[in-house]
């Protein structure tokens, strides 16, 4: 019995969470890193939200010479959770829901569910995720029934869940990253973190920029210029994360790239 009370006082209740979605269309796989750098509007009125999380498809295969069936996974849905809301006509992440979800939109939309689990002073869960928008549908009923919309979310890819933090300390930046090397194709850049406080123990992440747009594959310390980046400014962000939160630091522009 013990063992099961200990269980039960780690069961957390969906009261209190919150849900959250970027105006902004997301029509690329994003990381963490750039969950964290959207602007995020709360979607109030939530009644109910649906299941979420992978469902991987078992595939079976049975030979003349096997007693056993063979099994092996096959292809990952991300999920088509439902989510029911009590209609406010004038709130705003319901309005964006709304866009979204119009006859034609295909556009991709990122979310963002915060968990009321978290220790004072830090974080609850948080679960990123990313996909089409269709909706609403609406339930209807008798006379006691409450004015609801329902919209289904179809991720797009498989969901990132942030453990909750404890009350440590965020990273805060108090000396920017800076760029060293020559801005001259073929030649190579190297960035340093930067200066950022913070505890417990900080980790880094990087990402190359030229003329603003990032550079695919990018991200790490170095980065070996290539013709494509002739005439551009070169930037890097660098990202600080540990249990209690995230900062970014932005280093200056380099000059801009010139020819071999």
């Amino acid at each position: 019995m013990k063992n099961l009370l200990s269980a039960a006082a780690y069961a957390n209740s969906n009261a209190a969470s919150k849900i959250y979605i970027c105006e902004t269309a997301q029509n690329s796989t994003l990381t963490q890193a750039d969950y964290e750098l959207l602007t995020w509007v709360e979607i109030t009125g939530i009644g109910s939200r649906g299941e979420t999380g992978i469902t991987t498809n078992i595939l079976t295969f049975d030979t003349w010479d096997t007693t056993v069936v063979q099994k092996a996974k096959g292809m990952t849905d991300a999920g088509s959770p439902d989510l029911e809301l009590a209609r406010i006509p004038t709130d705003p992440g319901q309005i964006i829901l709304r866009t979204a979800g119009a006859v034609g939109n295909n556009n991709n939309y990122a979310f963002k569910e915060v968990r009321a689990d978290g220790e004072v002073g830090g974080t609850g869960t948080i679960i990123y995720n990313r996909g089409l928008v269709s909706g609403p549908k609406r339930p209807g009923g008798r006379n006691e029934d409450f004015d609801l919309e329902v919209f289904t979310l179809g991720f797009q890819q498989q969901e990132i869940v942030v453990d909750p933090t404890t009350s440590g300390t965020p990273p805060t930046m108090t000396v920017a990253p800076a760029i060293t090397g020559t801005a001259q194709v073929g030649q190579t850049l190297t960035t340093d973190n930067g200066t950022f406080t913070g505890d417990p123990t900080i980790t880094y992440a990087y990402q190359w920029f030229a003329g603003g747009v990032a550079i695919s594959g990018a991200t790490s310390t170095t980065y070996d210029l290539t013709s494509s980046e002739e005439g551009k400014v070169i930037t890097t962000r660098v990202a600080a994360t540990n249990d209690s939160g995230s900062a970014f630091g932005w280093s200056a522009p380099t000059s801009a790239v010139t020819a071999a």
